[in-house]
């Protein structure tokens, strides 16, 4: 928002920033209980499926191998618009866990779990992509730090619903029909849900091939590393997370839970920090302090067996993903223009999913020979090099991504710069149509 907003649009623009933070902590919420019901009940589908540890890290490759196809709904966004590919994934997530409730075999719930991993995936691309688009610059981190905040809660949902898993060997199965009440949300989507205000249609598309060769690719490649190595680490990690508690360590499955609740959930407040430390102080030094927080809390609960030692590890580990989480949001977002923000975030959460899946197959190889803990820690190796990338990226705090009426005029004027002195010049200008060359002048980036 610029400094020549008046006073009654700043107050719209507030009641929009309400708005679209209600509507998508609602999706949030679905969305955090359906993506991690498979990792709570995995104590209870790994037996009652027949699976062994290794063969249940190849289920979870699997089903990552199949979400790089929530790609399609973010090609879909940058070139019809946000709203209906975003509804369209989140009316297909509550689906997949339905069928994972009624279909029997390991095969049909890997199956059915790859259609909820790519819901997944498509909606959190799209979520953020639309709350960066709609929120104003000042609280764009900390907007999208609540919305992290909302799928911790839809996940603490899960963990306190899992007593109802234990109840049968199929039990478990109930927890994933409960998905299907969010479909409830749906029509207050297709109502109130409006067109992101950045978006703008053009008739001549700018492929992200383009983008990147345009100067976009010097943005894209260290976020990318930054995801794949990320990815490697946490996705295994947290998926086995109550596979160690009850299965290596001998926990009750109720004083797992109560642990993962209370020392998660103080983490979970990371969501608001980190938030808040990113519009304050910035993104880089914001994503620095929650990578290191992170491997060192998520290292120490595979390697340490004490409860008094476990519990602040879990705080940590929690902590650290939740600060990294809407700090990376906001970043990923404001370093690409609004013509192929979507798909730039579909291929970094690609290449996220690509990271999960190398963890899950290094587990898979070496789990049964090294153990969890060891294999947990190997792969958090991946983290350190995230850290070291991170400080190639140019900070972006403040970057206004929507472009003024009058530069909507015509495609190709780029957009205003913040009027704000310190703010460096925005890289979300679209990339001036391709020439007859078909190669898209090069966005500015920051400096």
């Amino acid at each position: 928002m610029t400094m020549s907003i008046g006073r009654s649009e700043s107050l719209q623009l507030a009641m929009g920033d309400r708005r679209i933070i209600f509507l998508m902590s609602l999706v949030a919420l679905v969305t955090g209980y359906g993506a991690n019901v498979v990792s709570h009940t995995v104590f209870y589908s790994r037996t009652a499926l027949e699976l062994s540890e290794g063969g249940m890290f190849w289920v979870f490759t699997t089903t990552r191998f199949a979400s790089l196809l929530g790609l399609a709904f973010a090609l879909a966004a940058d070139r019809h618009g946000r709203r209906g590919p975003f509804i369209a994934a989140f009316t297909l997530l509550p689906l997949g866990n339905v069928l994972t409730a009624i279909v029997p075999g390991a095969l049909l719930f890997t199956l059915t779990q790859a259609v909820t991993r790519v819901a997944v995936i498509a909606v959190g691309a799209l979520a953020v992509v639309i709350l960066a688009e709609e929120l104003t610059p000042n609280v764009r981190a900390l907007g999208l730090g609540i919305y992290a905040g909302a799928l911790g809660m839809g996940a603490g949902l899960g963990l306190i619903l899992l007593p109802l898993a234990g109840r049968s060997d199929n039990a478990y199965r109930l927890l994933f029909a409960l998905t299907g009440l969010g479909v409830l949300v749906a029509p207050l989507l297709r109502r109130f849900l409006g067109e992101s205000r950045a978006y703008v249609h053009h008739d001549k598309k700018v492929t992200f091939g383009q983008a990147l060769a345009a100067g976009l690719g010097r943005h894209f490649w260290p976020l990318a590393v930054m995801a794949f190595f990320v990815a490697a680490f946490t996705s295994p990690a947290f998926e086995f997370v109550l596979e160690r508690l009850q299965d290596d360590l001998g926990w009750d499955a109720g004083a797992a839970r109560f642990l993962l609740l209370v020392f998660s959930g103080l983490g979970g407040l990371g969501f608001i920090v980190g938030g808040r430390m990113a519009d304050r102080i910035g993104r880089r030094p914001t994503t620095l302090v929650a990578l290191t927080i992170g491997l060192v809390g998520g290292v120490g609960f595979y390697n340490l067996s004490s409860g008094w030692l476990l519990a602040p590890s879990i705080l940590l580990a929690s902590a650290g993903a939740s600060m990294w989480t809407p700090t990376f949001a906001a970043h990923r977002s404001e370093l690409f223009p609004t013509r192929v923000r979507a798909t730039a975030a579909g291929w970094v959460t690609n290449t996220a999913i690509l990271g999960s899946m190398l963890g899950f197959a290094v587990g898979a190889t070496v789990v049964d020979r090294i153990g969890l803990s060891a294999t947990i820690s190997l792969l958090g190796a991946g983290v350190v090099v995230a850290i070291v990338v991170a400080l190639r990226l140019p900070e972006t705090r403040g970057l206004d991504l929507v472009r003024r009426r009058a530069d909507r005029s015509d495609a190709n004027v780029p957009a205003s710069r913040p009027s704000r002195a310190s703010t460096p010049p925005s890289p979300t200008t679209p990339p001036i149509s391709p020439s007859q060359t078909g190669s898209p002048s090069p966005a500015p980036s920051p400096q």
